[in-house]
């Protein structure tokens, strides 16, 4: 089974907003219970209502955390979304690197606090498809032709895409490019 590389936006969504969600819609189950049993059922149907609602968001950002990742899969980055999954072929990626989430998306975007520090990998991609992209990953991850998203494990991901990248790119190499040291020694002859 290949590594996940958890999505840190989505687990500190979870972390600042989950727990409140949590405990208001407790509370309103138990408003609704108390207030629907003294006979005044309208109100506790409002407040149950209001209890399904807020724990229903509450369920949804927890699964948005549990089930949204980056992995590599063979020649492929997979990015998952709950039941929504992008792939982006590694010869689309034009190079990959770490940077801290803050530098990486400063003037584009903004940054949570708690996530200022973290790193973030930091994809050039060839020919994006940036409108899937942007509704998968969010208009904060997608900038032009990169990709700017923190991870957990972001620097690991980020080893795994260059060793993967470089056989292409040494296959590509010698046939796209002149040989340097011959075009010189042609130089100094004449």
């Amino acid at each position: 089974m290949q590594q996940r590389f958890t999505n840190l936006y989505d687990r500190d969504r979870w972390r600042r907003y989950g727990y409140s969600l949590t405990a208001v819609g407790v509370l309103c189950v138990v408003l609704g219970a108390v207030v629907g049993s003294r006979k005044d059922e309208g109100a506790g149907q409002v407040w149950l209502v209001f209890a399904a609602l807020t724990l229903g968001l509450a369920i949804s950002l927890w699964m948005r955390q549990r089930y949204s990742y980056a992995r590599l899969d063979g020649g492929q980055l997979v990015f998952r979304y709950l039941t929504v999954t992008v792939r982006i072929d590694l010869v689309e990626v034009r190079r990959a690197r770490i940077a801290k989430l803050a530098a990486a998306v400063q003037g584009r975007a903004r940054t949570p606090k708690g996530l200022a520090g973290v790193d973030a990998l930091v994809l050039q991609l060839r020919h994006p498809d940036t409108a899937r992209l942007r509704r998968l990953l969010t208009r904060r991850c997608v900038f032009d032709d990169e990709l700017v998203i923190p991870l957990a494990g972001a620097a690991v991901l980020q080893r795994q895409i260059e060793a993967a990248v470089s056989p292409h790119r040494r296959a590509e190499g010698p046939e796209t490019r002149p040989n340097p040291s011959r075009s010189r020694r042609r130089n100094r002859r004449r």
